[in-house]
């Protein structure tokens, strides 16, 4: 399985800052056959020759990147939006998986992009681009200096989904992309609205609740297709009701 599925990884830097850190993702990633590298945000200050005296043989990978304007942009494709982050709070992801937990639910994917997304070297993954991630992946530390390095906290993703890899997997599904998924919470939110639910302003931040349990849930077309159809059936019967 190792090759299908290390070809579904991406792994995404935001607003990154240090043309040395990408240089040093670059090797980390080469180093466990991982190749697809996504850059957002402003990358004038970014040295492209300091980028090649890190990466070294694996300065293809920052040449071939994919570049972005904005994160949400950057996960359309992704079955799996995971955004690497130690830090918690009200505005934070309520789940939090350990990498291998993260690596062995995406091994159970077929098909599609499996998005690993990593913040500014200073202070990682700001509120609203961990909301545009559908789930949090956190690294255990120790206390006392609890943040990783950039390229350290890449490493070790690599290698865990790089072990994931070469086992053995089977059963696996392919799950609707992220763009398919924001599509059935607007269903569902347009159901709420028109059923009365929001009677006060939604301080629970209800559609995002909704859309980041069906990423979790990895919903295949089919199953999308058919929560879609139930949630427009009950819009049309309370819209009935109403008249």
């Amino acid at each position: 399985m190792s090759n299908d599925f290390q070809k579904t990884i991406v792994k995404i830097l935001s607003r990154p800052e240090g043309s040395m850190n990408i240089g040093a993702v670059c090797r980390s990633m080469e180093n466990m056959g991982i190749s697809r590298l996504r850059l957002v945000g402003n990358l004038e200050g970014i040295d492209p020759e300091k980028v090649r005296m890190m990466a070294i043989h694996s300065y293809g990978i920052y040449e071939q990147a994919e570049r972005f304007e904005t994160l949400p942009d950057a996960l359309r494709d992704a079955v799996i939006a995971s955004g690497v982050t130690r830090r918690r709070g009200k505005n934070r992801k309520r789940l939090s998986r350990l990498p291998e937990e993260l690596a062995s639910c995406a091994a159970g994917t077929e098909d599609g992009t499996i998005a690993l997304v990593f913040g500014n070297e200073q202070n990682g993954l700001n509120d609203e681009e961990l909301s545009a991630c559908t789930e949090a992946c956190h690294i255990p530390s120790h206390p006392d200096n609890p943040s990783l390095n950039l390229s350290h906290a890449v490493q070790i993703l690599c290698y865990t989904f790089y072990r994931e890899a070469i086992q053995e997997k089977s059963g696996a599904c392919t799950p609707v992309e992220l763009s398919r998924v924001e599509d059935l919470a607007d269903t569902v939110e347009e159901t709420l609205k028109d059923s009365g639910y929001y009677d006060k302003p939604d301080r629970f931040k209800t559609r995002l609740f909704f859309r980041d349990i069906f990423a979790r849930a990895l919903l295949t077309r089919r199953e999308a297709e058919h929560m879609e159809k139930v949630f427009r059936k009950l819009g049309t019967l309370v819209r009935s009701g109403d008249d």
